[in-house]
């Protein structure tokens, strides 16, 4: 047992790549909670690990969930940071999948956990998925923005239509990783899915294209037919919604119409 990590089962693994998603300040449309936990399962991975959340959570800000039925409680759910493995059978890489909470305390120690973890078992890349609100609508094309720590991989995000992050403000945990990691000889890409800003809950459309990104970066063979029928179907019962609310529907065709403005002076210039 250690105060800020907890391996339950010692693994060795080759050339691994570790995929993190936290729930918290960049989980908009569960973009990031939702790719890690769809991956986990899609690939059978295995529990091995986690991170104590003693020290790193408030529970006054995020308290555990309680169910009781008829006067008797049926569960208690607590936040978990959570490290899964798979093992590639294809000769590629295998994975290490971090699926938790992002942490309200000692962000620097936390990350220090992560590292410590990514030593432990070979880790060489990592991605961090995030979610963030944006004026787009569910009908158009998903920008899926990136940034990194090492120059060289930015000819690599290009290549898959990722567009190159340029901000300035308030952030994530995933950019105390991008910068602790900074001459560790640990690449770090950070993938943030755009949700359109009237999607409650999950949005599996923003899932999908981070994860086809992901899956063509790493070089490993996913099949992502059922969650792109998912992105499919979601956004069939949302045309359906929107049909009923006029007030919507004005909202969302601003939205169209202005992104055909960017478009048509996109082509010009």
């Amino acid at each position: 047992m250690d105060e800020e990590l907890r391996i339950d089962e010692e693994v060795e693994l080759r050339n691994a790549i570790m995929i993190i998603g936290l729930d918290g300040w960049g989980n908009a449309g569960k973009a990031s909670t939702f790719t890690v936990k769809y991956l986990a399962d899609k690939l059978d991975a295995r529990k091995f690990a986690e991170i104590p959340l003693n020290m790193f959570h408030d529970y006054l800000i995020q308290r555990p969930i309680v169910s009781i039925k008829d006067g008797i409680v049926q569960s208690y759910v607590s936040p978990k940071n959570e490290f899964f493995y798979w093992r590639n059978k294809d000769g590629g890489p295998d994975l290490v999948l971090l699926l938790g909470n992002e942490p309200h305390l000692n962000w620097q120690k936390y990350t220090k956990a992560i590292l410590r973890m990514a030593e432990e078992v070979g880790v060489v890349r990592f991605y961090t998925i995030g979610g963030y609100l944006a004026d787009v609508s569910h009908d158009s094309e998903t920008p899926i923005t990136s940034s990194t720590n090492n120059k060289k991989a930015m000819a690599e995000l290009k290549k898959v239509g990722l567009e190159l992050t340029n901000y300035r403000g308030p952030t994530s945990v995933y950019s105390e990783l991008l910068w602790l990691s900074r001459g560790r000889k640990l690449d770090v890409v950070s993938l943030w899915g755009a949700v359109p800003m009237y999607v409650g809950g999950i949005y599996p459309k923003a899932a999908y294209h981070i994860l086809r990104r992901i899956v063509q970066l790493i070089g490993i063979d996913v099949d992502l037919a059922d969650l792109e029928k998912k992105a499919e179907a979601f956004g069939t019962q949302l045309e359906r919604e929107v049909m009923t609310q006029p007030q919507m529907q004005g909202f969302i065709e601003s939205l169209r119409k202005r992104r055909r403005q960017d478009e048509e002076t996109t082509y010009i210039s």
